[in-house]
């Protein structure tokens, strides 16, 4: 059976609605289509908003979307704000700042203790460490970007090195790798270094020259 309608618009015309009692329906009187505001239509299922389209686009946090990616929901940019020298192998525990200049955070972000880094949810993380520095001579330097899932014994997940060949050579050194937190209070992440000798790993607090990046890339 069909339905055909004539005349001027609407052709079809009725309440507004809410979020908990929508306009449209089925046999479910709390989830439907309602039209609360003008230029607004509003998609709700047991009586929650989940999805809403007006004149400034669509809106809903995408918690619920599977199959179909939510976007960005989480990225974050910290760095050591000042110079270190360093020989060895040891944590970068300390002198840590979030990126304060042009970019804030998106979401909830990351925290820091001790150079000891939560995550603010669990899902597929991307984390790239890179640091500047400058040595005489020196065989390598290297970045380690180290996580623990139990909240205790620290394993490498990503590491890279560099060598200086002459007087005064600066380095780059770029660790990256993706991690899969499952569970905030017991996967963390922390930054290390491992060099041949005397090294100057270089920190700024007007701009990112050694510091990290964290992108939350999906769902766990």
């Amino acid at each position: 059976m069909s339905l055909e309608l004539s005349g001027t618009t609407p052709a079809i015309k009725g309440v507004a609605g809410s979020v908990s009692a929508p306009a449209i329906t089925g046999d479910d009187a709390d989830t439907g289509i309602s039209f609360p505001s003008a230029d607004t239509i509003k998609f709700s299922t047991g009586g929650v908003e989940r999805f809403a389209i007006s004149n400034s686009g669509l809106s809903g946090d995408g918690s619920g979307l599977t199959g179909i990616s939510a976007g960005i929901t989480e990225a974050d940019q910290w760095r050591v704000t000042s110079n270190f020298s360093i020989s060895g192998a040891g944590d970068i525990a300390s002198n840590w700042e979030r990126n304060d200049n042009h970019f804030d955070k998106i979401g909830t972000g990351m925290s820091e203790s001790s150079g000891i880094f939560t995550f603010p949810s669990t899902g597929i993380w991307r984390i790239v460490a890179c640091f500047n520095a400058n040595a005489s001579n020196m065989q390598y330097a290297g970045v380690n970007i180290k996580a623990t899932i139990d909240n205790s014994s620290y394993s490498e997940i990503g590491q890279n090195y560099d060598s200086a060949t002459g007087t005064a050579y600066f380095m780059s050194i770029v660790a990256d790798a993706i991690f899969d937190c499952t569970n905030t209070t017991t996967h963390k992440v922390k930054f290390a270094y491992n060099t041949q000798g005397n090294t100057t790993f270089e920190g700024e607090s007007s701009k990112q020259r050694s510091g990290a990046t964290f992108i939350r890339l999906g769902d766990t």
